[in-house]
């Protein structure tokens, strides 16, 4: 006979795991016995996702100008959630903050071709400035012209802003740059549920190598602020519990696609699961 079991992230285990409301734990009321297969039904999650956050926060530039020449810089951008055009004037406080040129650094957004065009107001012979992309950091190891890189990431703002597609952006006084890409300004388009529920089941592959997801959500069109309400349709999707274990406490994780834990900023998670015997 299947059974379900109802959670919620505000009814964690204090001082548990992250203890927070995507890495936390939860425990049952008593020992519970689970076998056969688990699928994790209606998931909600709150969409405060931010654009910028601790792990993609940075512009990295060169910057000459009259008096000094080829002196890198990291641009720092505030964190928090922006349409294109707040990003854009983040941008422009990033650069401008403890630049070097003359001028000062301008960024507009064109709607027709969806991309940033960075150039320079006020500026004299001698200043310009180059943008490292995402593909140049790719390859430059633990540090950037001698500049640690924090766990060896840049942490860049590079796909946020359109930053991605070639080794660096080179502009001048009188010669802006336009970004190769479109600027993308929704955090996450998918999410991943982990836990020990999945036992390392072989029928569940993440694509960093995880062995232990249990739910794809997807975030789609969700407004910023708004509930991310996904529906589990997929009778397939589901994980096989390895033999009978009794368990405790189960916990569980939100993840993005490269493996690091969301930040919901104080919003709750809930989703129910299902538990079905193999012998029905």
């Amino acid at each position: 006979m299947p059974w379900k079991l109802y959670l919620d992230s505000r009814r964690r285990v204090r001082g548990t795991r992250g203890d927070t409301d995507t890495d936390f734990a939860v425990q049952m009321p008593y020992p519970i016995t689970v076998s056969g297969k688990c699928f994790v039904d209606v998931c909600l999650v709150g969409n405060s996702f931010y654009t910028i956050r601790a792990d993609c926060d940075r512009i990295y530039l060169v910057e000459d100008s009259p008096t000094q020449s080829l002196m890198p810089r990291v641009a720092f951008l505030a964190h928090g959630q922006y349409s294109v055009y707040e990003l854009r004037d983040q941008i422009v406080i990033a650069l401008n903050t403890n630049k070097i040129i003359t001028g000062q650094y301008a960024c507009t957004y064109v709607t027709a071709t969806n991309r940033y065009v960075i150039s320079m107001l006020n500026g004299v012979l001698g200043d310009s400035f180059t943008i490292w992309m995402e593909e140049g950091l790719r390859g430059v190891g633990t540090s950037w012209f001698a500049i640690p890189l924090p766990g060896g990431e840049p942490k860049s703002a590079n796909r946020a802003c359109g930053l991605l597609d070639g080794m660096s952006l080179d502009g001048t006084y009188i010669a802006p740059v336009i970004a190769p890409n479109a600027p993308d300004v929704q955090p996450y388009k998918q999410l991943f549920l982990r836990s020990n529920l999945g036992g390392g089941s072989a029928e569940s592959l993440g694509v960093n190598g995880e062995s232990d997801i249990i739910r794809r959500i997807v975030v789609g069109n969700t407004p910023v602020n708004a509930v991310i309400h996904d529906v589990h349709s997929n009778a397939l999707d589901c994980v096989t519990i390895n033999g009978k274990p009794e368990f405790t406490q189960l916990w569980f994780q939100l993840v993005d696609v490269d493996g690091k834990v969301v930040d919901t900023h104080g919003l709750p998670i809930s989703f129910s699961i299902i538990f079905v015997s193999l012998d029905e």
